[in-house]
This record gives structure tokens, sequence and C-alpha cells, in this order.
């Protein structure tokens, strides 16, 4: 009986060490992402403050960094994870906010919670993908265009 409850044990660490180091990995990954995706929009943008960072994957994965510019002026810098992709340097002000997005998403649809609000980038076209739980407690996703506010798809009831 002794054999049988430590082998369980010790399956049991094994289990919890795989499932740790698996969190791990995954924050390291976002963390270099954001790392290189703040040195590329100091480098190509003149960036020096970071506001925000947001890590896109849908068809493609995109890094996203809002922040200023020394001259104040309110920038987004996408940063494509397709080395043979340019990034693109967007002003905020040619876009819609994140609260407008939020705003539209929850004027056009049952809203019970916003989760999150994201900048990403999908054929070349910026957006928002806005993240939420309806009346149902199911999932929807939002895609607004960045530039427009116009909406590009929606999945409800997921």
């Amino acid at each position: 009986m002794k054999k049988v409850i430590w082998s369980i044990v010790i399956i049991i660490l094994i289990g919890s060490g795989f499932f740790i180091q698996a969190i791990y990995a995954g924050d390291s990954t976002r963390k270099d992402a954001e790392k290189s995706a703040e040195d590329i929009a100091r480098e190509t943008a003149g960036m020096t403050e970071v506001d925000d960072f947001y890590l896109y994957n849908g068809n493609e994965t995109w890094s996203v960094i809002t922040g200023k510019t020394a001259d104040g002026k309110k920038i987004g810098v996408w940063v494509p994870d397709d080395k043979k992709k340019k990034s693109q340097i967007i002003a905020l002000s040619e876009g819609i906010s994140k609260n407008k997005a939020i705003a539209i998403v929850k004027e056009k649809k049952n809203v019970k919670k916003i989760v999150s609000a994201h900048l990403g980038m999908e054929n070349n076209q910026p957006l928002w993908e806005v993240t939420y739980k309806n009346n149902k407690d199911l999932y929807g996703y939002y895609y607004l265009n960045f530039k427009t506010g116009n909406l590009i798809r929606n999945y409800d009831n997921l």
C-alpha cells in the first residue's frame, strides 16, 4: 500500500513540475516578444515612453506596442512575428480608442462583462479584438477596424 501511495505522490510531483514549466515557458515567450517589440518601437519609431503591450494571435502573430515619441505624439507600433513582413507605425489619433472600441461592442452586443480589448493585425489591417461575456456567460469576440470602428467579424456564444 505504501508503494502505491508513494507512486501516486511521485506522479503528482512530476506532473506539477511539467505544469509549472509550461506556465513559465509561456510567460517567458510573452516577455521575450514584449522586449523585442519594445526595442523595435524605440529604434524604428523613436518611441521614448511605452504605455501598453498587446500580443495578438490571429491568423498571424503580431506584437503591438503603444506609447509616445519624444515630441509627445501617441503612436502604435505593430511588429509582425513573421520577419519577412515590415513593422507598421500608426498614429493612435488615426484610429478609435480602446474605450471607443469597447463602447461600440457594448452598443452592438448583449454584453455582461468585457474581458479584454487588444490591438492586432489581420491582412495588413489594424484592428481591435474585444473579448466579452454575454448574459448567458458565453464568450464572444468582436473584431473592429482600428481606423473606422466598423465590424470586421464577430464570434458569439462560444
